[in-house]
Order: structure tokens, then sequence, then C-alpha cells
């Protein structure tokens, strides 16, 4: 099963705590936390490991010592520093459980760690003791909250959790609950909210977490999210954490200049982790635009710097794409084939690539660009391009369906919402007889075109349709939205 950029995975991670006990929240934890949240790990480290030398046996720096491992491990994906990595997480755990200081501290470090181990057996590829080590940081959040029920630092992360398997269709659901992991999307929201209103060391975390999980189950609130994690972007200019969550969401939301502003403010100066993604983003973000040399030079630098097996296939897909469109032929080629011959496919991305290389030679130019001037928020660009392309009897049905899509897409974005719904219904009338995704992904919009409109009974009728499709790519993604709708219909 195909996962998101680590990016998610990261916002678990783990936070400074207040002293008290053995455990201390000293001024150089406080300080390793903030170098290490904002990505200077050189930093981080040196000043944790002090604070070790003078306690070893404080829950709050061990907790810190992990966080810089798995920020390492996460962000750079070096297959070479995995085991060094992962035994010295498990090497922490068994202090933490050694520990004598039988404490919120103590119990809150236990399930951050044993988080941080299963995301990164997750990243590498062992999902069976990632799900057993899942569980078990799980289990650990829900008996800290019963002891220490207004511990926010616990209610951040275990809210976040809840949120995420609340929002899991219900066939993954089912198993979650059997297992003892409980889901809710509204107990999550409320602890994340407690944990980003009231004054606690890891509001900022917090806020960022509420943003994500908002826009994640609720795509009115795209908009809102993307103001919260540019303003905290803005707010911590010395953060490169923050700001690649701000051009993440920037990028998610269509608003590319912004984004690619982001990045080219970020912090560069030494003593930050290299962060190859960023590179990766910049290049889609410039292909956007049309900058397609700009997008060549952003991917081959990520390529050039990137260590692990994620995001080859995407990288090169995208390089091809800039040189087709670029009018070099030869280069486009090359990347072509270098689609299939590098990296794996677990990453949504990656497995994109995969399948497109398996499906066609050759775009559609006029859908091709009309999508990605769509997908960068260039609307007015997009609908020029799209209403170039000519429909003709002969028009194969794949290219036909996805005409009408993309221009019900484009004028979504613009709020002709008319327009929309008509292209949308063409869509599905010309997906008839085929397993493409265009016909359910039309259906979810107009789902949600009607419930903005507040015609809850024909909101539920395009939801319902949009579930009723079989054997299509993005079944499973479609569906979960789909399921999450209809959960907020019952509210209403």
């Amino acid at each position: 099963m195909a996962f998101a950029h680590p990016f998610f995975l990261l916002l678990y991670m783990c936070s400074p705590i207040p002293s008290q006990a053995a455990s201390v929240y000293s001024p150089a934890v406080r300080q390793a936390y903030e170098a290490s949240i904002s990505l200077r790990i050189p930093e981080g480290r040196r000043l944790i490991q002090q604070e070790l030398l003078y306690n070893p046996g404080n829950a709050a720096a061990l907790l810190i010592a992990n966080q810089q491992d798995f920020l390492t491990w996460a962000i750079q994906q070096n297959p070479e520093v995995y085991a060094g990595i992962l035994a010295r997480q498990e090497k922490r755990l068994q202090q933490l459980s050694s520990l004598t200081d039988n404490s919120v501290w103590v119990g809150y470090a236990l399930a951050e760690v044993r988080l941080q181990i299963a995301l990164s057996k997750l990243l590498q590829g062992n999902k069976l003791g990632a799900a057993w080590d899942l569980r078990q940081a799980y289990l650990q959040y829900t008996a800290n909250s019963r002891l220490y029920p207004d511990f926010l630092p616990n209610r951040k992360t275990l809210g976040a959790l809840q949120v995420l398997i609340g929002s899991v269709p219900d066939s993954y659901r089912v198993l979650l609950n059997i297992i003892g992991m409980q889901g809710s999307i509204k107990t999550g929201m409320a602890n994340l909210k407690a944990a980003a209103t009231k004054s606690n060391p890891f509001q900022e975390e917090a806020q960022l977490l509420l943003a994500l999980l908002q826009h994640l189950v609720n795509p009115e609130a795209n908009d809102v999210a993307a103001e919260a994690v540019l303003k905290l972007s803005r707010q911590s200019p010395d953060n490169l954490l923050f700001s690649f969550a701000a051009m993440h969401v920037l990028k998610k939301t269509r608003k590319s200049d912004v984004a690619l502003q982001v990045y080219l403010d970020r912090p560069q100066q030494t003593g930050y982790l290299a962060f190859p993604y960023l590179h990766h983003m910049a290049a889609d973000l410039y292909l956007y635009k049309g900058d397609f040399s700009n997008s060549v030079k952003s991917n081959q630098l990520f390529l050039s710097q990137h260590k692990g097996e994620h995001y080859l296939k995407a990288a090169n897909y995208k390089l091809y794409l800039a040189h087709w469109l670029g009018g070099q032929g030869q280069q486009a080629e090359k990347h072509h084939n270098q689609i299939t011959q590098q990296g794996r496919t677990e990453m949504d991305e990656d497995a994109y690539a995969a399948r497109f290389v398996k499906e066609q030679s050759q775009p559609n130019r006029y859908l091709m660009l009309a999508r990605l001037q769509y997908d960068g928020g260039y609307y007015q660009e997009a609908l020029q391009v799209i209403n170039k392309m000519p429909l003709r009897p002969e028009t194969i049905p794949a290219e036909r369906a996805e005409y009408f899509y993309r221009k019900a897409r484009i004028h979504h974005s613009m709020e002709n919402l008319p327009e929309a719904k008509r292209y949308y219904e063409q869509a599905i009338e010309s997906s008839q007889h085929t397993s493409l995704y265009f016909a359910p992904y039309a259906a979810l919009q107009l789902g949600y075109i009607y419930q903005e409109e507040q015609k809850p009974q024909t909101a539920r009728q395009w939801y319902t349709k949009a579930l009723s499709y079989k054997g299509h790519t993005y079944k499973n993604s479609i569906d979960g939205k789909a399921k999450l709708a209809l959960q907020t219909l019952k509210k209403l």
C-alpha cells in the first residue's frame, strides 16, 4: 500500500518536557529541542549529549536524542544509516523502560519513542514490525491519557492518531478496533485543539498538526490550513521543518507562487540537516508554471543529493515531462526509460510514475499542460490551453473523459459551479464501460458541490455513486473520502 511523504510521519515527533523529578526540561534540553525542530541537527546533538552526560536518566533528553535520529532517517532515508539508527532507538526504549522515575514524563517518552520506531520501520518497508510498535505506542498514549488527562503533549499526539484512525475506510478501521486502536475524528480534533490553543511548550506543533489534519479530513478548510502553516513558517524563519510544512500545504492547495517563495526564502545556512526532497518539490512548482529549465535543475539537484530509494521514479517522471514539454525529446526518452530502472513504488508519487510508464507511452500535450497548470493554481492559463484541444470523433474515450474532467476541475476551482457540474456529468458519461478514475472522482466532486449548496440528499446520492465504481486506480482513496463525507452528512 502506497503512503505519503514522511513529512506526515514527522508530525508525530517527540517534544521536550517541563522539569520534575529526574526528568528535567533544562535550558540545554530546551535549546537542543529548538535546534532539532528547526533541523539544526548537529547543534541539537551537541547540546543533548552534554545534558545526557550530566543526567543520563533524563527522559526529556533521551526523547530529544531519539527525535534527532528519527528526523535524520525520515528526511534523508539513507539506507546505510538505518540499522544504526534503529539500534539506538531500541536502546533508548530499554533505557526509558528501566527508569524508576515512574511519571508522566517517562510514560510520554515511552510512547513517542515507540511511535518513532514504528514509523522508522514503516519507511524501511517492515510493515509487520511497524504495526506491532504502533499498537504498543497507541496503548501507551491511552494509558497516559487515563493517568494524566490534562497533559497536553500526550493529547497532541494521541489526538492526531485518533483523527487518522477515525478517517480510514471502515474495512481497515474494524481491524484497528479489534487490536485496540479506536479512532474518532471528533475526539481527536478536541484533543488537538486543546494542545493548540492552550499554552504549552508544544503549542506550535499542535497548531501545525491541527491545520494539516483539518486539511486532510475537511476539503473546505484548505485555505485556513494554508494560512496557518504559512503563518507558522513566517513566525519562525529559521525553522526549516516549518518551511517544508508550508511548502507542502501551499503546494497541495494550489498556491504555487507562494510555495515557491517559501522555498526561496528557506534557511540555507550551514548547520541544517540536508533536505533533498525540498528540491523535488520545487521542481514540481517550476513545472506547474512552465519554467521547464529550473524544474530540470531542481530535480537534478535532488537526485545528486538524495541517498534513499524513494522518489527516484517520480523525479525521473517529472524530468521526462519537463524535457518533453520543453521540446527535448532525446533527454525525455532517457528519463522515461529510467522510471522503470530506478527506485521503488511504496510512495504515491513513485507508484503513479510506474503506472504512467505501464499505461501509456506519451500523454496528450493539451491535457498534460492543463493538468499541470491546474495543479499549480494557474486556472486561467489551464482553461486557455484545454479550450484549444480539438475533440474529434476519433478522440479516444480516455482523452475525451479527461477533457471533460479537467474542464470541470478548472471551473470548480474558479467557482463557476454550473459549468463545473455540467462537465463533471459529461466526464461520468464519457467514462461509461471503462475503469477510468474520472467518473468516481467527478461523482465525489459533485457531492462536495451539493453539500456546500446545503443539498445533503443530492450530495449523499453522488457520494454513494462514487463508492459504486469498481476496479479503478484510486479506489481506496476515493472511497475513503466519500465515506468521510457521508459521515459529516450524518451530523447535518
